[in-house]
């Protein structure tokens, strides 16, 4: 990207987040407030199930749940946000000539900021539970985030240009990643699922990066290497592969704004 599309860039994120949080009383501290209310309420119900199933202390298990919620938060966000980012911008992008990626990516620098945020919330949550933490283990976080947001990136190239076309696909979706949810043993240990259905958490990307992520913050354990090595090389391809499908498509879709 030129300087004018670098500029363009900044000028995209800083009005997507003025206005995901306009009228707010609390404006961006949603970003904070949600996953948190949810962690708690999850703590408080699920604490001593998981302890008892997992053999998760009461201190893990609190790096457990928010560490899922918030890698699923991230996940989540990145979709959706990705899914919509063409449809939020269509009086733009049928008047002023750019380069319509820019709109994508700004997209998903939102759930990028987020999730920086809400990871500084694990590290001090960390602390304050006394839960050692690696510099292996955040670093090897940062390659799971960096797979996460090419894939997402990858995936919105075509999910925005299919959102144009099919306006039923934000509630398609929405109920997908709600399944995403349940099956990625979020907020309770793997062993709580009955053997035979293991299955759907084991071959669910999310649930791997999370379970990647949860080994990474509590027992300083690097495990699913391979897979995520693997999964960033199909990343970079799911994103040549995207761009190229996007460019082709970006300019045939004006007659449907």
């Amino acid at each position: 990207m030129n300087k004018n599309d670098i500029d363009l860039y900044k000028q995209f994120v800083k009005t997507i987040f003025k206005m995901r949080y306009k009228g707010s009383l609390l404006g961006f501290f949603w970003v904070l407030l949600k996953p948190f209310f949810t962690f708690i309420i999850l703590f408080i119900v699920f604490s001593a199930v998981s302890g008892r199933v997992g053999n998760l202390s009461s201190q893990e298990y609190a790096i457990y749940l928010l560490s899922g919620l918030i890698i699923f938060t991230f996940f989540n966000e990145g979709i959706t946000w990705g899914l919509n980012s063409i449809m939020e911008r269509s009086d733009l992008i049928v008047k002023i000539n750019f380069k319509r990626e820019i709109v994508v990516i700004s997209a998903l620098t939102m759930a990028l900021i987020n999730f920086g945020i809400n990871l500084l919330i694990i590290g001090i949550v960390a602390l304050v539970l006394n839960v050692e933490l690696s510099l292996i283990g955040f670093a090897y976080i940062f390659l799971i985030c960096l797979v996460m947001f090419l894939g997402m990136y990858g995936i919105s190239f075509f999910l925005s240009i299919w959102m144009v076309h099919i306006r039923d696909l934000a509630h398609i979706m929405e109920l997908v990643l709600q399944l995403m949810f349940y099956a990625s043993a979020v907020f309770f240990p793997v062993e709580m699922i009955p053997e035979r259905f293991r299955f759907i958490v084991h071959y669910n990307p999310i649930a791997l990066f999370i379970q990647a992520v949860r080994e990474a913050l509590i027992n300083q354990n690097i495990i699913s290497l391979k897979f995520v090595l693997i999964s960033l090389v199909v990343s970079i391809v799911v994103v040549i592969i995207g761009k190229r499908y996007f460019k082709k498509n970006i300019l045939k879709i004006a007659e449907y704004f």
